[in-house]
């Protein structure tokens, strides 16, 4: 069970002290993220990132992910539904969120990606794709070598629907080697998906 953090409403959602200026977070939080609005190939498939995953980037997804500071969430999903509006990338058949393992779940108490999609899915009048589960439980990319990574993910995830013609929106927060996204990518265009587009809040390439 989640065990939600309710803020003052009037202050920012990250350092807790200062008036909020702009995506729950206050000046002096924001003036800390390094907006990079990144576009990129993963093969021949295309990747957005909105921000550098730098040292205060990295606090903020730590604090929401492992610290319970479930109000980030809100954080998130503002930055993300600001950028989709933006940058006029709202034609899609289906939001995915990169899904965690059951175990996962559990471990944490609850799927950080979803509860994120959640905050903007409806406003964009998008469906979830929530068949598309991962049903091996995978180590960390970060502590493998390339050949372990690409071993670790193989058969990790699973769609028992019909996606035939149909575009897909990959959500997820942070973009490294790129591995998951694609092995999450191989089976949706397995079932039939004509395109699918990812967009992280950050990722560790720096330059466009």
């Amino acid at each position: 069970m989640i065990d939600f953090l309710f803020l003052d409403e009037g202050l920012c959602y990250s350092c807790k002290k200062e008036e909020i200026y702009k995506y729950h977070l206050c000046q002096e939080c924001l003036d800390k993220l390094d907006y990079i609005g990144n576009t990129f190939k993963l093969s021949e498939n295309i990747c957005y990132s909105l921000y550098f995953y730098n040292d205060f980037m990295k606090k903020l997804i730590g604090d929401y992910k492992f610290n319970r500071n479930t109000s980030l969430k809100e954080v998130f999903s503002e930055m993300l539904y600001q950028f989709l509006i933006d940058k006029n990338l709202t034609d899609f058949d289906y939001i995915l969120s990169s899904p965690s393992s059951r175990k996962t779940i559990n471990k944490r108490g609850f799927d950080h990606i979803n509860l994120i999609v959640d905050g903007f899915s409806n406003k964009l009048q998008i469906k979830k794709l929530d068949e598309f589960k991962k049903v091996k439980n995978t180590k960390s990319q970060h502590t493998l070598n390339r050949f372990e990574r690409n071993e670790n993910l193989k058969g990790a995830f699973r769609l028992d629907k019909d996606i035939k013609g149909l575009k897909i929106l990959l959500i997820d927060d942070l973009i490294t080697t790129g591995n998951t996204a694609l092995e999450i990518i191989k089976e949706l265009k397995n079932r039939g998906a004509s395109e699918v587009v990812t967009l992280a809040i950050c990722s560790e390439r720096s330059v466009n």
